[in-house]
This record gives structure tokens, sequence and C-alpha cells, in this order.
């Protein structure tokens, strides 16, 4: 549903306390708005997202927005974001922001970023910059990405660094023992909240305080619970780093829960002989 003309005109009546009469100025065609409130609604009436402004700056088919926040109303998710500027391309229906833009989701994400495109139509966001997204069970950074909020998914293109929380008990290596877990690769990574699911891509590393693990892709799999590391498949030239010894294999399947490790196709085990070194 486009934004219409008459979406400006009710600008100026709903904008609140403290917002004055535009100010044509004779040497450009554009209105200045204070302290200033809009909102589009769906078909029946019900809000679907919310917008606020310390300042605006009404041109031809474009809203310079300073302080800009908002509301975005989805199915059981509501999203907030904050920015310090703000240009709404009305035709499109699309909101750039930039400079400290912060998004918060009530299920507990949060985004941060320098540059954020928020599709005010289909609720999706995405950025071209380095972004940092933090949830309860995760910290996950890197550069370029898309987002979309209601399918609850997510791809992060590069240069990606994750710690995750995992469970289970203290045993070989990788993703266990509730401590914390880095995971780092070239990208992209793609994110399935509603499945519980991470899928890293290009020379994947993982470490934590037991070992590290090497592999061409590494999927991870969360309890649907407690949103902590249930499983992890490792594919594709897979290196398992335990002190000195290696464990080669074209794949490994970690059961965090149980502490197995399983590694089909005839594994390769390389073990440093210390005496013969001396």
């Amino acid at each position: 549903m486009r934004i219409s003309i008459f979406f400006i005109a009710i600008l100026f009546f709903i904008a609140g306390p403290g917002t004055g009469f535009c100010e044509e100025k004779e040497e450009s065609a554009h209105q200045e708005v204070k302290d200033f409130s809009f909102a589009q609604y769906k078909e029946g009436g019900e809000q679907k997202w919310k917008m606020d402004g310390r300042s605006a700056e009404v041109m031809d088919n474009k809203v310079n927005i300073e302080y800009l926040s908002a509301l975005s109303f989805g199915q059981g998710t509501i999203l907030k974001l904050r920015a310090r500027e703000g240009v709404f391309d009305k035709g499109e229906n699309v909101v750039h922001m930039s400079d400290n833009v912060v998004m918060a989701s009530t299920d507990g994400t949060k985004l941060t970023t320098d540059h954020l495109v928020w599709d005010a139509e289909t609720k999706n966001v995405s950025t071209d910059t380095s972004v940092n997204i933090k949830r309860p069970d995760m910290e996950i950074t890197g550069t370029g990405g898309s987002f979309d909020m209601e399918g609850k998914t997510a791809e992060l293109k590069q240069d990606i660094s994750a710690r995750l929380v995992s469970s289970g008990p203290e045993v070989m290596g990788s993703l266990a023992g509730n401590n914390q877990t880095t995971i780092t690769c070239d990208g992209p990574l793609e994110l399935d909240y509603k499945r519980n699911r991470a899928f890293f891509h290009g020379n994947v590393r993982v470490e934590d305080s037991k070992g590290h693990i090497l592999a061409d892709r590494i999927d991870v799999y969360f309890n649907a619970e407690t949103r902590r590391v249930k499983l992890v498949v490792a594919a594709g030239n897979v290196r398992i780093v335990n002190g000195e010894n290696i464990t080669y294999s074209e794949k490994a399947i970690y059961m965090v829960d149980q502490a197995r490790v399983i590694l089909p196709n005839r594994p390769k085990l390389v073990i440093k002989n210390d005496s013969a070194n001396q």
C-alpha cells in the first residue's frame, strides 16, 4: 500500500503538541515540521507502523528526519528502530536510517549498525555496512546482511564472527560444556530462528577452551527451549584439533548433549610423538 499525498496532509494534523505550521521558503519548495508523529494502518484499522521524529524536512518525494524512532508491528513481534538521521522515501515506502542505528525486537534480538534500510511494507531490513546482532544465547558480527523479520531469518554476507553459548558435558572439545564458543568464517552465515539453526560457510573455524574445528561448512542446531547448541555438523575438509593431535575427516557430527562425536567415512588421526622429536 503506497503512501499518497493525502498521507502527507495527515502528517501535519497528527503531528502533536509543539508542531507549528509549515513555512514555505521562496528559494526552495520544501516544508519543515517539528516534533511530529505519523503512522500507517492496515485496511481493518490495525496499526501497521508508527514513526516519530524531532524534526522533519518534507521535500518532493522524501522526508528527511532527525532523531527518528519507529515501531513496526508484525505477527507476535514488535520492532523498535531508532537512528540519528533518516530519509523516508514516500514512493517506495522505505526508510534509510544512518548514524547510531539500533533495532530491537520483542524476541530479545538487538541489532546495531551505521546504516540500515527498513522496508516499512515488508518489515524487512538490510545493511551493507558492519552489523552487530545480540541475543541472549549469541552475539554475531559481520559485514552486510538482510533480515526477514516476519520469516525470522537472516543472512550475513561476510567476515563473520559469532560467540555462542552451549550446554553439555565438558568432553572433547568444541561446543561443549556450557562455555563460550567462537565461530568465524568468510561467509555467508544463514540464520533461521524459526527452525533453530545456523549455517556457516567458507573457511569455518570453531574454537573453545578444549580445541578447535576447521571445515568448509559448519551447521549449528539449537535447542528450541534453551536456545543453546545441541548439535554441530561439520562438512568438507574437516580437521579437529585437540592439543597436538589432529583428526581429519570429510564429515563430523558432534552431539553436544551426549558428548559424542561421530566421524564417518574412515577418519584419519595424526598423533604427535614428542619422543620422536627429542
